[in-house]
Order: structure tokens, then sequence, then C-alpha cells
């Protein structure tokens, strides 16, 4: 069976936003590799704001879409628990709650994605 459009778009979402939050998971224990890591790309801030700002953008409207098509609830709250995540609580943490936020955040939209691929194949319309 050929993959939709979107539900391919729920894919790329479930990969940036897993990428986002593995690297929040992974950045606090790379600390010690600090004068490394200090002049590459996933270091900064930068990588971080765009990470957040992808997961956003591609799940604002394959999330909606889903859900305007098997009208489940377990995926706009995702959405919401994302976005709670990533736009309210990360920016205004500091030290370790602050990579927390982040990758609860990431993790959220994932199971967002996931689940509106799930409930997408199983709808009967």
């Amino acid at each position: 069976m050929k993959a939709s459009t979107w539900e391919r778009f729920d894919k790329a979402g479930t990969a940036v936003s897993l990428t986002c939050a593995v690297h929040c998971v992974a950045f606090p224990f790379l600390v010690g590799f600090a004068p490394l890591l200090a002049g590459s790309f996933l270091w900064g801030e930068a990588f971080e704001e765009t990470m957040a700002a992808c997961s956003l953008v591609i799940a604002t409207p394959a999330l909606a879409r889903g859900y305007l098509r098997h009208r489940r609830p377990w995926v706009p709250l995702a959405f919401v628990v994302g976005i709670v995540f990533l736009l309210a609580l990360r920016p205004f943490a500091d030290g370790a709650a602050h990579f927390l936020f982040a990758a609860c955040g990431g993790f959220a939209l994932a199971s967002g994605h996931l689940l509106n691929i799930r409930f997408c194949r199983t709808c009967p319309v």
C-alpha cells in the first residue's frame, strides 16, 4: 500500500520531533565534550531553535488535517502538550529543566504524529 502525502508528512514530523528530543536528552551528557563541540552547529542555540520550529511547522498542518479526518482527541492533546513544553516552558527554564522540557515537547509531538498515522490508517472515511 502506497503511503499518502500526509502520511509521509507525519513520518517526517516524527523524525524531526524525535531528533529534537534525542538531541535534548543527549545534550547534558555531552557537556564534557564541550571543547570538541564548541564550533559545531549541534552545540548552538540556533540548532535547538531551528529543530523546535521545524517540529512545529510540520506538526501543525499534519496533525490538524489528521484530526479533521479521524476526530480522535489524542492527537490534538499531544500537539498541545508539545506546544506547551516547547513554547511556554522551555524558553523560561534553566539548566536541566530546559533540556527536559524540550525533550518532553519533542516526544509529545512525535507521539502525536505516530498516533495520527495509526488513526488515519484505521479510519473508515
